[in-house]
């Protein structure tokens, strides 16, 4: 009898560990609005600014995006309204190149268009309808164009060869060609979060949203159709500022401490189900 318990407990351990390697393996293709969903997190980078006073209050962690190889982030100066760029190489999360003193705003967002090759960060406060472009290889300003929009997110989907813009002000957001031309208007959930910035892929769009306290953050997915899927919790409470991803690979920028925590994220099945109830608060 204590040999079949054994023997039957070291199955049910098995299915377990299975189940567990299972969840870890979750995809971006596995989302549904049925299921509840939540981000691990496992720190990759503390990023700080040099020991220097010329650039020691660039340490507030903005938006973050990928060209596949490299990560650039953006560390705002709120003295002087001025932001630097970060080259991180994701292989090892060794810095590249930075460039500070940078004409971007509040530079709450930043997204690459490899058919441009540019990077292109969203100013937001007080230039909200201002975007600008970086050349990715010098991290030098190349121009700047306004929009017919207060934005204070952006993303740049390839396969549709689209944009997405999140709208200062509410929690609505506009598909764009590759003109920057409106293409459709949608409006999303209201959260009741702090909007921060939007990855995207050819399925889904992703929007960073922080609470603050038990509450924390939360991911909110929607298609390109502007149907809203599911929320994502993610199991930090810092700050959260920027998510990115490469293939099926996720990665997210928290603000706290006067540093940039960039950290790997795990997508999950979340057995908290009750935090959908934050759409409803």
């Amino acid at each position: 009898m204590m040999k079949r318990i054994i023997v039957l407990l070291a199955g049910l351990l098995c299915v377990a560990c299975c189940w567990a390697n299972a969840e870890g393996e979750l995809t971006a293709r596995d989302l549904n609005s049925t299921d509840a969903f939540a981000f691990s997190l496992e720190r990759v980078l503390h990023l700080t600014p040099p020991d220097d006073a010329k650039y020691n209050n660039y340490f507030v962690q903005q938006g973050c995006c990928t060209d596949g190889t490299y990560a650039y982030t953006i560390l705002e100066n709120q003295k002087i309204g001025k932001g630097s760029i970060w080259k991180l190489d994701m292989k090892d999360w060794s810095v590249v190149d930075m460039k500070y003193n940078l004409p971007i705003d509040h530079g709450n967002d930043i997204t690459y268009n490899p058919v441009l090759d540019q990077l292109i960060v969203v100013h937001n406060k007080p230039n909200y309808t201002f975007i600008s472009f970086v050349d990715p290889d010098t991290l030098k300003h190349v121009a700047a164009k306004e929009l017919p929009y207060r934005m204070y997110a952006i993303s740049y989907e390839p396969t549709r060869d689209q944009y997405v813009v999140g709208i200062s002000g509410t929690f609505h957001f506009a598909i764009l060609d590759s003109n920057f031309e409106t293409l459709a208007y949608y409006e999303g959930v209201d959260t009741g979060f702090t909007k921060q910035n939007i990855d995207s892929d050819e399925n889904y769009i992703y929007f960073s949203q922080w609470k603050g306290g038990a509450k924390g953050n939360v991911v909110m997915v929607y298609d390109w159709e502007g149907n809203f899927v599911t929320q994502i919790r993610v199991k930090g409470y810092q700050e959260i500022e920027s998510l990115l991803h490469v293939g099926d690979e996720w990665y997210i920028a928290f603000y706290s401490d006067r540093a940039s925590h960039i950290y790997k994220a795990t997508l999950e099945y979340d057995s908290k189900k009750a935090y959908q109830s934050t759409l409803s608060q």
